[in-house]
């Protein structure tokens, strides 16, 4: 085990084994106090006896004049009970002791309404009387919060204590005598349990609190809610809420305890819904709590105007309820593997175990002790910690799931770019040499809009499954994770590229090699939503030895190689480190095209576009050209992709398209009123933020009619956001401006594409036009596809015409615009512009 997770091991058991030491301690040194009784500790005999007065009238003098209404029993044997009843005990002291002693009898009851204890001397006179009990005026705290009588036993003497008892809650007494030191003991115990409960419910209360303000999580508000009522009722229980609350607040407290029950029974499901969530799906089980909770929440309110020993029995029976429901929905999440509430079923195991033992001890079934006393207290202070121990797992859990989400596809559960650098910033850490090679699914984005996210997903498990087949249990690739003990080897990089990492290879030739076999065991025939699919992949490698380089730039060198190796024809491209001069220049190049924008140093071209159903001229197709000042020309495929890779395609495509409208205002100024210009838009400019409304300003700037303006869409284009397309054609269809399809049967689109989109004009591309007479098959095509275009009402535009025979082809299938170097090659503006007029004369010329 490394270092640091035996450091994360030890020294929490250390601190686990300090806390349960000091713990041990403390439970020791508490013990028992109530075993420290004056019958236990001094020379002092007790007699006891009781009367229990139905009628509430009997006095302290009736006993005086009948001393035979009490009965003589020990207090054990008392019946106990809630009805209205006045009880009257009365034990003697008498002392063998040559010396007086000072003793303390302590009532263990702080919830009783009036309590009054008379001491007679063995001649029936008055030596001292005092009245205790929550309705009683001008107590102390220590009177009201540990109700104690003191007296003095003179030496070898008897002395009579009667004891009157009203309350109209439970009355059942515990009264223990003690002398003066183990009564100091017994106060000091009883303190200390109260300030280590109390000091545990305020801490965990307000850091609870604390994370609710960063959370905003309500759960958090509904456990605060539950330590207060709890609280407030061990306060009243156990007397201690003398110190916390004020007299007139205590007093009504006390008066309606039953409502502090309702308030921990109804946190405590409140709690559960929000703690297993069920707040967020609302199905059966949380219409029947939260119709359980209105009707808690109503005999909360009807426990106001009933008296305690009526509104006691409502309360146990929606405990009865409340714990068959809790179970219930804890049993339900477990089923369903809500694995982080198992501290949360654990609370529930303390509170179930001491919640009976103070009824029980309260019916005689169980011998009053002080730690029987203290159990129902020790059982809440162990569930509140539990269930602090819950919040924190469920914490935990969601900081986990969080991590989980933000390092792995959801939908398909595989590893994504964030878990892909964070796997090799280890491998660096450690000093490893390794590769990347990313693995891209052809025609993904093509594929993509014809198939559910779901097929998608499909998909790509599919090609995931054939790798992880091949290379799962080859040791030379590194996994990115483990589940279930299965190793993880392939991540999703971006939508259609995996990634997987290769170590140990003995050199690049073995690596590729190896991939080579992979990607023959990519079954390459699939059926998905019917839709016949040829898979094909493309993958780029990066070889990284173990020196310190930015992660992304290794991504970025991979995906260099993977574009390099399409462009190249290449189905594996290694990138070599000897391109790095081509990258500074490629991005030298990129500085100087977005000068030569600045600067107005490119040029626009046009080739002029034919009507073969007038002869006339439909319009032109604007080219770009740059003219490098030392470089010389440079061929627009390559300054485009360059464009592209650097970001620079956007402040490109915009001057072309402000270039484009100056020009169409001056051909209309020369008297070219129907001329239209097509501009050829990238997927870049699609995904433009503001394109549309640039399009349109420019458009009002230059004053220029809207239906003149073409735009000429590559397939490719159509493929990149097929939603923003949409929308996008949609808003330049409103406005009138013309949109084509441009290389019409070079890419990915089809007729569901050319369907659903408002297109006016279709392009068919020059390679099946430059051979059309000589290739019967590029014949039929061509003959097919304009059959096609005009039963979708769309103009059709043939580019690539270099002859006559060609022409008449074109003529012969009803073709309506036709481009090429039969009629021009791409002119500059002024050039084009002295074309226009001489093919105007000519036209002019054969028609007289």
């Amino acid at each position: 085990m490394p270092v640091p997770n035996l450091i994360k091991y030890i020294i929490p058991a250390i601190i686990l084994f300090i806390l349960c030491m000091l713990i041990s301690v403390m439970i020791g040194h508490i013990g028992d106090p109530t075993q420290r009784t004056i019958n236990r500790t001094q020379i002092i005999y007790t007699q006891t006896a009781f009367f229990i007065d139905s009628d509430n009238k009997v006095t302290l003098n009736d006993h005086l004049r009948d001393p035979w209404l009490m009965v003589k029993d020990d207090w054990q044997h008392i019946p106990w009970s809630f009805e209205q009843h006045t009880y009257w005990l009365k034990i003697t002291l008498t002392s063998r002791d040559p010396h007086d002693t000072q003793l303390f009898a302590h009532f263990d009851n702080p919830m009783l309404d009036e309590l009054d204890v008379y001491q007679l001397d063995e001649h029936k006179n008055m030596i001292k009387q005092l009245a205790l009990g929550d309705t009683r005026q001008g107590l102390t705290l220590a009177q009201r919060s540990i109700p104690t009588f003191d007296l003095i036993l003179k030496a070898q003497s008897r002395t009579d204590l009667y004891i009157r008892i009203k309350t109209t809650g439970i009355a059942k007494t515990p009264i223990k005598i003690y002398n003066h030191d183990e009564y100091g003991r017994l106060k000091e115990k009883i303190h200390l349990i109260w300030g280590i409960f109390i000091g545990i419910c305020v801490m965990i209360a307000l850091y609870n609190l604390v994370l609710f303000f960063a959370i905003k999580d309500t759960v958090y508000l509904f456990y605060i809610g539950y330590i207060i009522s709890v609280l407030v009722l061990m306060g009243v229980v156990l007397g201690f809420g003398h110190y916390i609350w004020p007299i007139p607040v205590m007093a009504f407290i006390h008066k309606y305890v039953i409502a502090s029950n309702f308030a921990i029974a109804i946190f405590s499901l409140l709690f559960a819904l929000s703690f297993l969530r069920y707040h967020t799906h609302k199905g059966r089980l949380y219409q029947i709590s939260r119709n359980f909770l209105i009707l808690m929440m109503l005999l909360t309110l009807l426990s106001f105007w009933l008296p305690e020993y009526q509104a006691a029995p409502l309360f146990f029976c929606c405990l009865g309820i409340l714990y068959f429901l809790s179970f219930t929905l804890i049993g339900y999440k477990i089923r369903l593997g809500f694995r982080w509430a198992k501290f949360y079923i654990v609370s529930w195991i303390p509170l179930i175990c001491t919640a009976p033992i103070q009824p029980l001890m309260l019916t005689g079934k169980i011998e009053y002790t002080f730690l029987t006393s203290y159990a129902f207290l020790i059982g809440v202070l162990l569930e509140i910690i539990l269930m602090a121990m819950a919040l924190a797992d469920r914490m935990r859990y969601q900081k986990e799931k969080a991590l989980y989400n933000a390092t792995h596809e959801i939908t398909t559960g595989l590893p994504n770019l964030n878990q892909l650098e964070i796997t090799l910033e280890s491998l660096q850490a450690q000093q490893r040499k390794f590769s990347l090679c990313v693995i891209e699914i052809s025609n993904f984005n093509s594929i993509a809009p014809y198939i559910s996210n779901q097929e998608t997903d499909k998909l790509v498990l599919k090609v995931v499954n054939d790798i992880s087949a091949q290379i799962n249990l080859d040791r030379r690739f590194i996994p990115f994770e483990h589940k279930h003990g299965h190793p993880i080897k392939v991540a999703k990089a971006r939508d259609g590229v995996l990634a997987i990492l290769a170590h140990r290879f003995i050199n690049l030739q073995a690596l590729q090699l190896q991939l080579e076999k992979m990607q023959l065991t990519i079954n390459k025939d699939l059926t998905l939503s019917g839709l016949f699919i040829n898979l094909d992949t493309h993958i780029g490698v990066c070889d990284h030895p173990a020196t310190t380089t930015l992660v992304s730039h290794i991504i970025s060198q991979s995906f260099q190689a993977l574009a390099q190796g399409k462009r190249a024809g290449k189905e594996i491209c290694i990138y070599a480190e000897d391109e790095h001069f081509n990258v500074a220049q490629r991005l030298t190049l990129a500085t100087d095209l977005q000068q030569a924008i600045r600067n107005n140093q490119l040029e626009l071209y046009h080739q002029p576009q034919i009507n073969l159903h007038n002869n006339t001229v439909e319009g032109s197709e604007v080219l770009l050209r740059w003219q490098h000042p030392t470089l010389g020309f440079i061929p627009p495929d390559q300054f485009i992709r360059i464009a592209e890779d650097t970001g620079v395609i956007n402040e490109l495509s915009l001057w072309v398209i402000e270039t484009t409208f100056k020009q169409l205002k001056e051909l209309l100024s020369h008297g070219f009123q129907q001329h239209k210009v097509s501009i050829n838009i990238s997927g870049k400019d699609i995904t433009m933020r503001g394109f549309l409304t640039k399009v349109t300003n420019l458009i009002a700037n230059h004053d220029i009619p809207s239906h003149l303006v073409n735009l000429e869409l590559t397939e490719s284009v159509m493929v990149s956001d097929f939603n923003l397309l949409s929308e996008l054609m949609k808003a330049f269809s409103n406005m009138g401006v013309n949109v084509s399809v441009d290389d019409y049967g070079t890419g990915y689109s089809s007729l569901a594409y050319i369907s659903q989109l408002p297109f006016n004009e279709l392009k068919i591309d020059k390679s099946f036009i430059l051979d059309l007479v000589e290739s019967p098959r590029n014949l039929t095509i061509v003959k097919n596809t304009i059959d096609m275009a005009k039963h979708l009402n769309l103009t059709v535009v043939a580019e690539g015409v270099e002859s006559n025979l060609v022409e008449q082809k074109l003529r012969d299938f009803n073709c309506d615009i036709v481009q090429g170097y039969h009629y021009s090659k791409p002119l500059p503006f002024n050039d084009y512009l002295t074309w226009l007029d001489n093919y105007q004369k000519h036209v002019i010329n054969q028609v007289y």
